[in-house]
């Protein structure tokens, strides 16, 4: 099962039914109408084994798809709806889940793509009025077969180095606006007042006080990676999911039964800072290092680690195809089911994966 709470940060992308949420209108923009009829098109509906989410289409001839990291690391089968069409399969072909971008194909040719034009996030300011697409998760409940839409403005264009949780890779380069996004709706469209994208919608920062601050990665930031992920590039993806020991919804990414051993192991754990290893997929870097579910990882290439972001800055520092020394403690929770004497330490090599 994986965890849909995140503390005050609920990762999503993209909107609801309702619209003119402070946004303001410029000479040139166009209206939300025909935004809407530029870029629907090229939003798609991306469909998991266990979630969904959104991506944009923005090479029609080779139906390549950009959409976040999040939305399809570990999903066993990937399907996507053009807009009104029925799903058809897709596969992933890149994936970096320390940027939270991933790129996606058709497994088969698909007629008539639209694609998105890129626009250049460096000249969006503050106030801009931006828009948001996609599809939330109760659309197909709503009975919707196309993506919705909000409006907002810009609230700072430029968000730099920003980790808002211990689950979450640092994103160098965000705008910050108010249109709202949703869970289930990650990796849909920003939209300037043209209908170019400008951002690849992310995150949410609710609770705790903070109402309405929603969070695109740049689309300058975005675009030059789009060619590697396309290639294959798998450098920063290790075929795992890592939670941070302390995290309160920790039993949440875990099947139901597993939630005693996560307490017992919170519990036996207090004073460890680490990552846990929620599952690593046979025959990736992280299995072929005997990493399991319920390993906690306290150190990489001699670095403390004990959120996503620590995990990224080690392995983005780190060479294609290098070895990693890693440490960490046992748990009570382990990948063959065995109970381990907690807080006995190990050690293993982990082979960062090469870069296409």
């Amino acid at each position: 099962m994986r965890g849909r709470t995140r503390g005050v940060v609920a990762v999503a992308t993209m909107v609801v039914l309702t619209a003119g949420s402070g946004g303001v209108a410029f000479a040139g923009d166009l209206t939300p109408k025909d935004i809407y009829e530029r870029a629907a098109p090229s939003t798609v509906h991306v469909i998991g084994t266990y979630g969904s989410g959104t991506g944009v289409i923005y090479d029609a001839d080779k139906g390549l798809i950009v959409t976040n990291a999040h939305v399809v690391q570990g999903e066993p089968s990937l399907r996507v709806a053009v807009e009104d069409r029925a799903p058809v399969a897709a596969r992933m072909l890149g994936i970096d889940p320390c940027e939270d971008l991933a790129v996606l194909t058709f497994s088969h040719p698909q007629p008539n793509l639209k694609e998105a034009k890129f626009g250049d996030s460096k000249e969006v300011s503050f106030a801009d009025n931006v828009t948001a697409l996609g599809y939330p998760d109760s659309i197909e409940a709503q009975g919707a077969q196309k993506p919705v839409f909000t409006t907002g403005a810009v609230q700072n264009p430029d968000v730099r180095d920003s980790a808002p949780d211990a689950t979450m890779p640092r994103y160098p380069s965000t705008i910050q606006h108010s249109a709202t996004i949703n869970p289930g709706n990650s990796g849909g469209p920003l939209l300037n007042g043209k209908a170019e994208v400008i951002g690849i919608n992310t995150l949410s920062l609710q609770g705790g006080g903070m109402q309405g601050q929603f969070y695109a990665i740049s689309s300058d930031h975005v675009r030059p990676l789009l060619d590697q992920l396309a290639a294959g590039d798998v450098k920063n993806d290790l075929g795992w999911k890592l939670v941070d020991l302390k995290n309160p919804n920790l039993a949440d990414f875990f099947v139901e039964e597993a939630a005693p051993k996560v307490a017992q192991t919170q519990k036996a754990l207090k004073d460890v800072d680490g990552m846990m290893v929620v599952y690593a997929l046979t025959n990736s870097p992280a299995a072929k290092a005997k990493l399991g579910s319920g390993d906690v990882i306290t150190d990489m290439k001699d670095t403390p680690v004990a959120s996503l972001a620590e995990v990224c800055d080690v392995l983005q520092s780190a060479a294609p195809g290098e070895t990693v020394p890693v440490e960490g403690v046992y748990s009570p929770i382990n990948a063959d089911g065995k109970e381990m004497k907690s807080g006995e330490t190990w050690t293993t090599d982990l082979v960062v994966g090469k870069a296409k």
